[in-house]
């Protein structure tokens, strides 16, 4: 939190500009201001934005192969053929998996089943240890969501078996390398689609409403089998779609405006239970990221992920809420692990805080968690980071990058090392042979040194400066019009002078105002207040809600 060297203001828009669009919308300057600088400069531009409607939705046939997709599945549906959802063990995968279970039982599938990989046996998706466990599940299609796309043999392999492969992912491929068969992915170099940043959930519920359309044609649903209202899995999307980090802009957007909207009308079983355990009432993006996603998660970080996709599935409160209580013991472990990592992490980053990069590995090292702590280590250092934890003779890595550097491009130029890797541009996974580690770990620092000449500097864009006296509940009602918030699309910063009077100590370790109207809340912030006593405060505005009393609390994110 106190990396941050460099405060950027904004520049503002133009004031005429700013009055046109702030009083037919009644929206304030200070907001219209905001969304004219994060590209919304038209009164249809930003109606879109903070209303977006499912018609917005664009076409699932734009994607490549997805025609062939559609005849594939409905050919696999009404043969009855023996279908197996292989999906990720990340919260995207799991909830993409709940998702086609739903719609396929929907359309009269009786002959489904699902596997999520175990990451201690199975590694990461579509791999040769999958294929295995599938193939003693003796399907006839293997439907993949959110993983795939770098499968080449094991899609080959499962084909010479007779089984055949509909992949729905969205990660980038391997070296512009598709596997054969049916590929649904927005980052195939030959695909059109024009929102490549839609989640693996999202390209999931994309090959759901082709296939309800098409069934729709040819007169499928009837009565007895009704056609599925797609919007009632709109809360799987949502919290897929939070957790995976990806931009929350376009049709992300769109689909987890909805899909909240959904949890706080209709939530699931799963969902109740979640909210019941985490005491919360209304949610919205932040519940998902830092309250239901991380219970997911843990189930694949350190168990197995197909017990998320049981709770999303359950049909009584009782069985999800004893399913949220076991995920929750599974955190609190996974959360003792991290703590664990993370100092030994730190004591090997500081002996290397002189390269570009910062390659860590252990014994010790929990390879589910690697991920969290490789990004705890990027908010530190402000460096692209591996965390490599040693599984024998094979070390197995998580990175995170910094948006200066698209980590995924980079470990192509690594390629000769690794013997499986993928990702995105700010985060991916690699598996290496420990006598190509030192290699790799030489190559890794010196493309990252020539790609980062000079170091650069971590900065914070502000939207704006305040005083104490501007912040009340009107001006808390606008900003929660720009929610959901996440990556992009994240909640404004404001600058504001610290309070004249003394903050306390919650803890010991955290620093808390209590003024007359609001409260100030630094996490974790009372020894660098100490070490550093700041002038001015860098902070986001929510509400807090405790034992009923909903009050205005000013969250700090960095100060100087």
């Amino acid at each position: 939190m106190t990396l941050y060297k460099t405060w950027r203001f904004p520049n503002p828009p133009e004031p005429d500009l700013v009055q046109q669009l702030s009083q037919p919308l009644k929206l304030s300057p200070l907001i219209t201001s905001i969304l004219i600088r994060r590209g919304y400069t038209t009164i249809n531009d930003i109606e879109s934005f903070l209303t977006p409607q499912l018609s917005e939705l664009n076409d699932p046939y734009l994607m490549r192969d997805m025609p062939k997709a559609v005849d594939l599945l409905k050919h696999s549906i009404l043969s009855n053929k023996r279908i197996i959802i292989l999906g990720d063990y990340d919260v995207d995968g799991i909830t993409a998996t709940a998702m086609m279970i739903l719609f396929l039982k929907r359309c009269g599938c009786q002959n489904i089943d699902f596997f999520i990989p175990n990451r201690f046996e199975h590694g990461y998706g579509l791999t040769q240890a999958s294929v295995e466990v599938l193939l003693g599940m003796k399907p006839d299609l293997v439907l993949t969501v959110d993983n795939g796309i770098t499968a080449t043999n094991e899609v080959q392999r499962l084909h010479e078996h007779g089984i055949e492969t509909l992949i729905t992912d969205h990660h980038l491929p391997y070296r512009d390398n598709v596997p054969a068969g049916v590929v649904l992915n927005p980052n195939r170099p030959d695909c059109d689609y024009p929102d490549k940043k839609i989640s693996g959930c999202g390209v999931a519920l994309k090959l759901l409403m082709a296939m309800r359309k098409e069934f729709r044609d040819c007169q499928y649903w009837s009565s007895q089998r009704p056609e599925p209202n797609l919007k009632s899995y709109l809360d799987l999307v949502a919290l897929g779609t939070v957790a995976d980090v990806v931009p929350l802009v376009n049709e992300n957007r769109l689909l987890v405006y909805h899909g909240i909207k959904m949890m706080n009308t209709q939530p699931r079983f799963g969902i109740q239970a979640l909210a019941q355990l985490k005491n919360v009432r209304t949610i919205n993006s932040q519940t998902l990221a830092f309250q239901f996603a991380p219970l997911l998660n843990a189930a694949g970080r350190m168990r197995n992920a197909s017990t998320g996709v049981e709770l999303l599935l359950s049909s009584d409160l009782h069985n999800a809420a004893r399913i949220v209580r076991s995920l929750d013991k599974v955190n609190s472990e996974r959360r003792t692990r991290e703590t664990q990592m993370l100092q030994i992490a730190l004591e090997q980053a500081y002996a290397l805080k002189h390269q570009r990069s910062l390659v860590v590995v252990s014994p010790e090292f929990h390879e589910g968690i690697s991920g969290i702590v490789a990004a705890r280590l990027v908010e530190h250092f402000y460096k692209p980071v591996f965390v490599f934890a040693m599984n024998g003779e094979l070390y197995k890595g998580s990175a995170r990058s910094i948006p200066e550097l698209h980590i995924k491009n980079t470990l192509d130029q690594c390629h000769e090392y690794l013997e499986k890797y993928g990702g995105h541009a700010a985060a991916a996974g690699c598996t290496i042979h420990q006598s190509r580690f030192e290699d790799f770990t030489r190559k890794f620092e010196a493309l990252c040194a020539q790609a980062l000449t000079p170091p650069p500097q971590p900065q914070l864009q502000l939207d704006g400066t305040l005083t104490i006296e501007m912040i009340d509940w009107e001006l808390i009602k606008q900003i929660e019009l720009l929610q959901p918030f996440g990556a992009v699309n994240s909640s404004p910063i404001f600058s504001i002078p610290v309070p004249r009077q003394s903050y306390q100590i919650v803890k010991s370790k955290h620093v808390k105002w209590n003024l007359r109207k609001l409260e100030i809340m630094g996490w974790n912030l009372a020894k660098p207040f100490y070490d550093n006593p700041p002038k001015d405060l860098a902070v986001q505005l929510s509400i807090n809600e405790f034992r009923g009393e909903r009050k205005i609390q000013l969250v700090i994110q960095a100060f100087q």
